[in-house]
């Protein structure tokens, strides 16, 4: 299936290692609407290095995710992790055609995909001329191993829905993204982010996941870093656990409602907070550390927390103060209207968790 295929109306789903999220918008001119929204919960096992497991639970959290948002479409997006994704530019000449694109690279691929090619997808996109020559255009070059793709679109089937777009979870947040700049502070810390600001600024985001987080780096809308980390919120789940001999699913919900002990902030919840944001600045400083960057000549002036680990309240604060930078919890749906049934509280605290899933459900209107 073909990465950047465009469909609509459609679902955006993120299959992620412990919840579905769906998303549904709708858009009426520039503005965009909520149609529906859920979180699913997925079992322990149900998704193992970063792919579904047990297809069957996963497809039927995913009829439970759809039943609860109330949703009608059938149509959905779905995303494979970036990690499991090889991109290159390739140098093309500057008259090719899609035609002559596609001819060439299913020649030259074998260059750059280390996996024998009966055993990818491709898919490329042409980026526009080569800043090094006007006779040269760059093609992005986008290849994963087929199972990513095919056990991602069984398990939406067996779910009763068809999939339609299959793209890279890094594309599905730089879409998001791009709602996150309408209110982003700017560099200095007067009006807001856009895609005219300086090249050399960057912005983090950071997607805090159960047992997972990403580093995204972008240099305006566009990812041009990523690294995971093994560190998430079901670390805090199980000190919770551990420290008040609760059960799992006990400590999940006193993790969430934040009514634990009276000397749960101090002795588990300040430092969790507190290591969770040493571990965003040693993603930073891999970053500034690779060669490409090394050059002191670029600046990151905001972060932006996403995911789960974003609604740990006042984690945006830590953060600001161990890294000295403007921090920000996302929230992509400030500017959008939402559908009667749509419960607007909720969907506020949730919109971290969000983000993937909104990016897919935009692919709609591309």
């Amino acid at each position: 299936m073909a990465l950047f295929t465009r469909k609509e109306p459609i679902l955006g789903i993120d299959i992620g290692p412990s919840a579905v999220k769906l998303v549904e918008l709708s858009r009426s001119g520039p503005r965009f609407r909520v149609e529906s929204f859920a979180i699913e919960p997925l079992g322990e096992g149900m998704v193992e290095d970063r792919n579904p497991a047990d297809t069957d639970g996963v497809a039927e959290a995913i009829k439970r995710a759809c039943r609860k948002a109330g949703t009608r479409t059938r149509r959905a997006a779905v995303a494979v992790p970036t990690s499991s994704v090889i991109t290159r530019t390739v140098p093309m000449p500057a008259d090719f055609k899609e035609g002559d694109i596609e001819v060439n690279l299913a020649i030259e691929a074998t260059q750059y995909i280390p996996y024998p090619i009966e055993e990818v997808y491709l898919d490329f996109e042409a980026k526009g001329l080569s800043p090094a020559s006007s006779d040269i255009q760059d093609v992005m070059l986008v290849a994963t191993r087929k199972e990513n793709v095919d056990t991602r679109e069984a398990t939406l089937k067996d779910a009763g829905l068809t999939p339609v777009i299959v793209d890279v979870e890094a594309y599905a947040l730089e879409n998001a993204f791009r709602l996150l700049m309408e209110s982003l502070p700017k560099a200095g810390g007067e009006g807001a982010l856009s895609l005219t600001k300086a090249r050399d600024n960057l912005t983090a985001l950071v997607d805090i996941g159960a047992t997972l987080t990403t580093l995204y780096i972008l240099q305006q809308d566009r990812v041009i870093f990523t690294r995971e980390q093994r560190f998430g919120c079901d670390q805090l789940t199980v000190r919770i656990a551990e420290t008040y001999g609760l059960p799992r699913d006990q400590a999940e919900q006193a993790k969430r409602s934040g009514m634990v002990s009276e000397d749960y902030p101090t002795t588990i919840l300040e430092p969790f907070k507190q290591m969770l944001a040493e571990q965003i600045g040693h993603g930073l400083q891999f970053f500034f550390s690779s060669d490409q960057y090394v050059s002191g000549r670029y600046n990151v002036d905001t972060v932006v927390l996403g995911g789960g680990g974003a609604t740990v309240v006042g984690l945006d604060r830590v953060v600001a103060d161990v890294l000295g930078m403007t921090t920000v919890v996302a929230n992509p749906f400030k500017n959008m209207g939402s559908a009667a049934r749509v419960n607007s509280n909720a969907l506020l605290r949730d919109a971290p968790s969000l983000l993937i899933a909104c990016g897919l459900a935009l692919r709609s209107f591309d």
